[in-house]
C-alpha cells in the first residue's frame, strides 16, 4: 500500500465508506471476538507491519469491522509519515 492509497483508506474509514474500502482492495482478518469489538486487522498492511494476530481461526470480518489499533497506527504512519521524537531540554 502506498501513501496516497493509505490516505484514501483513512478517509473511507472515517466516513464508514465500505464501497471505497472494497474498491481499494483493502483486505481484513478477524475472528468472532475481533468482529464483535470492531477490531479487525488490515491484512493489506501485513508486508509493512507483520501480522497483528495469528490467523488461526476462521475469518468473520469485513471492511466494516476494521479497528485494530496497531493497524490504524501503521496506516496513519504510512499516510502522513512517522511522528518524529520530541527533543527534550536539559
Amino acid at each position: 500500500m502506498n501513501k496516497e492509497t493509505a490516505k484514501k483508506v483513512i478517509i473511507a474509514l472515517a466516513s464508514k465508506d465500505t464501497d471505497t474500502l472494497n474498491a481499494l482492495g483493502v483486505t481484513v482478518y478477524g475472528n468472532k471476538g475481533r468482529m464483535w469489538e470492531n477490531e479487525a486487522c488490515i491484512t493489506s498492511l501485513d508486508d509493512i507491519k507483520g501480522e497483528c494476530n495469528p490467523r488461526l481461526a476462521s475469518n468473520y470480518c469485513t471492511v466494516e469491522h476494521i479497528g485494530c489499533p496497531q493497524c490504524i497506527k501503521t496506516l496513519l504512519d504510512l499516510a502522513y509519515g512517522k511522528p518524529q521524537p520530541q527533543a527534550t531540554r536539559v
